[in-house]
């Protein structure tokens, strides 16, 4: 035993209290321990009693109406916001978000709306946080309400696709579609079209479920996908019309140096196979004397034209019409 031990023994440790002379290393240890954890939580304290003023760039805005039943088309937007936080904590911009409520008669009348500190939500626990300001503190409320509206629907065919000799007439369905979405783009939109109706090769009636189409404006939504159409195919009856005057196209050379002086016949009868409510002021027989520049008499075919596409020339008669001219004198230009 050396002398230093002998010594504590003996003249130190009796003069120790048995209280904490007994089982003293572990009291040593517990000592050191406590003062251990008292300046770490000293420290704790005094970090967070230490701020940091924090600006968090491009927190994103989100609107919510007031007005119940009423959705709001979101725009993407954003404000910068101050805030208090202890000292070192980390942040992020989507930290945060904003929640702005507005009223219906904000959004119509595009009213600018005030950003307020109290607005700004956390999406994490941060203690002792404290929001200091928001940048800009107005905004413009360039969002729009959402909407449904009942409008008819337009079926899109081409007669033209139709046999010769027929004719159709597609019923446009009753019963309105509606439709869903912005209510400023809603206001633009009249009638909804289907997809384009086949009518090749197509001789009798039918009824056929169709796709709507959706318009070209954005975020419009149709609630109803098809629609069933019915459409009324009819074989033409021909028509016939009688004294129809017959037109003489000169050409430029014999425009100005022809006259007629005698059509026979003065008018023909003109056979037609096309819709029924058509009148004789739409069909046109003619002689082409485009190419004629003689005095002389000439027997011509007569052709005919019509104000529509829809008109079919079945047969002219009769067919040919005997054209005398004469020349053009002097005195007469």
């Amino acid at each position: 035993m050396s002398k230093l031990s002998r010594f504590w023994e003996a003249k130190i440790l009796p003069r120790v209290p048995h209280i904490i002379r007994h089982d003293f290393w572990r009291k040593l240890f517990a000592l050191f321990f406590t003062i251990l954890l008292s300046w770490y939580a000293h420290q704790n304290v005094k970090a967070k009693t230490e701020f940091d003023t924090v600006p968090v760039p491009r927190v994103a805005v989100k609107f919510v109406s007031l007005d119940p039943g009423v959705t709001l088309i979101p725009r993407e937007t954003s404000v910068d916001v101050t805030v208090n936080v202890p000292k070192g904590t980390m942040l992020k911009n989507t930290d945060f978000y904003v929640e702005c409520p507005v009223t219906v008669r904000q959004v119509e009348e595009n009213l600018p709306v005030e950003i307020k500190p109290d607005m700004v939500k956390s999406n994490v626990r941060i203690d002792n946080l404290s929001i200091q300001a928001v940048n800009p503190e107005m905004l413009p409320l360039d969002i729009d309400v959402v909407d449904t509206k009942d409008v008819p629907v337009r079926p899109v065919y081409d007669p033209g696709e139709l046999m010769d000799g027929y004719h159709a007439t597609v019923v446009e369905p009753e019963k309105p579609v509606q439709i869903r979405g912005p209510k400023k783009h809603l206001a633009t939109i009249s009638a909804i079209e289907t997809e384009k109706i086949p009518l090749s090769n197509v001789t009798k009636s039918f009824t056929r479920l169709v796709q709507l189409i959706p318009p070209y404006e954005k975020n419009i939504e149709i609630l109803s996908g098809t629609v069933r159409v019915e459409v009324k195919v009819f074989k033409n009856d021909p028509r016939a019309f009688d004294g129809v005057p017959v037109e003489v196209l000169f050409g430029r050379a014999g425009a100005n140096n022809l006259s007629i002086a005698k059509i026979q016949p003065e008018s023909v009868s003109v056979m037609v196979d096309s819709l029924p409510d058509i009148s004789q002021t739409q069909i046109h027989p003619f002689l082409d004397l485009s190419d004629v520049t003689r005095p002389g008499v000439y027997a011509i075919d007569i052709k005919c034209w019509s104000d529509s596409d829809k008109i079919k020339v079945i047969e002219v008669l009769p067919a040919k019409a005997t054209v005398t001219l004469e020349a053009v004198t002097a005195s007469q230009k």
